[in-house]
C-alpha cells in the first residue's frame, strides 16, 4: 500500500504538479481509503519527503555507479560520464524534484538534494585527482567543491529545464567541456 501511495503521488506530480497535489487526489489515484493514507503518511508533506528521500538515495547510487565508471578514462569522458549520470539520474526524478524545487523560493538555483553533495565528497576527489596530481589537498578540496556544485546545477538546467529545441546530447556536451576546462583551468 505505501508503494501504492508513492507511485500514485508520482504520476499526479507529473500530471498536475504540487500546487494542484491533494491527499485526497492521492487516495483516489492509489485507489485507497483516507485512512490508508494516513496509516503510512501525516499529511501531503510528509509523503513528498518520503519522495524526496527516495529520490536522493536512488540518484546518489546512480551517480556513485556512474563516478565508478568514470575513474579510468580520460578527463573529459569521465566529466561527460558523471553529468550525462546525473542529467539522466534528474530526469527520470523530475516530477519529483520540481516539487521540491516548487517548494523553495530560489527554484532550481536552490539545492534541493543536499545530501547527493555530501554522501559523494570524497569519491568525487578521485577524478580530479588522478588527472591534476599537482594540485594541493586543500585546493583539490576547493576545486571538488565548486565543481560538485557547479555540476548539480548544470545537470539539472539540463534534466528539467532545457529549451525547446534544443539537444540534451548537445547541452552535456557543452557542460563537458566547461568543467573539464575549468578543472584544468584551475590547476
Amino acid at each position: 500500500m505505501r508503494r501504492d501511495l508513492l507511485d500514485a503521488t508520482v504520476q499526479l506530480l507529473s500530471d498536475v504538479g504540487s500546487e494542484r497535489l491533494t491527499t485526497t487526489a492521492i487516495v483516489e489515484r492509489a485507489h485507497v481509503s483516507s485512512g490508508t493514507f494516513y496509516r503510512y503518511f501525516d499529511d501531503k508533506a510528509d509523503i513528498l519527503e518520503a519522495l524526496r528521500l527516495e529520490a536522493v538515495t536512488e540518484i546518489s547510487a546512480e551517480l556513485m555507479a556512474g563516478v565508478a565508471r568514470a575513474l579510468d578514462r580520460d578527463l573529459p569522458d569521465a566529466v561527460r560520464e558523471v553529468v550525462a549520470t546525473l542529467t539522466e539520474a534528474f530526469e527520470r526524478h523530475a516530477p519529483v524534484i520540481l516539487a521540491m524545487v516548487d517548494a523553495v523560493p530560489s527554484g532550481t538555483q536552490s539545492n534541493v538534494m543536499p545530501e547527493i553533495e555530501a554522501g559523494l565528497q570524497s569519491l568525487a576527489r578521485v577524478i580530479p585527482a588522478r588527472h591534476l596530481p599537482e594540485v594541493s589537498p586543500a585546493r583539490l578540496d576547493s576545486l571538488v567543491f565548486m565543481v560538485m556544485g557547479v555540476t548539480q546545477a548544470t545537470c539539472l538546467r539540463i534534466a528539467l529545464q532545457r529549451p525547446v529545441g534544443s539537444s540534451r546530447d548537445e547541452l552535456i556536451d557543452i557542460a563537458t567541456d566547461m568543467l573539464t576546462a575549468g578543472l584544468r583551468a584551475s590547476a
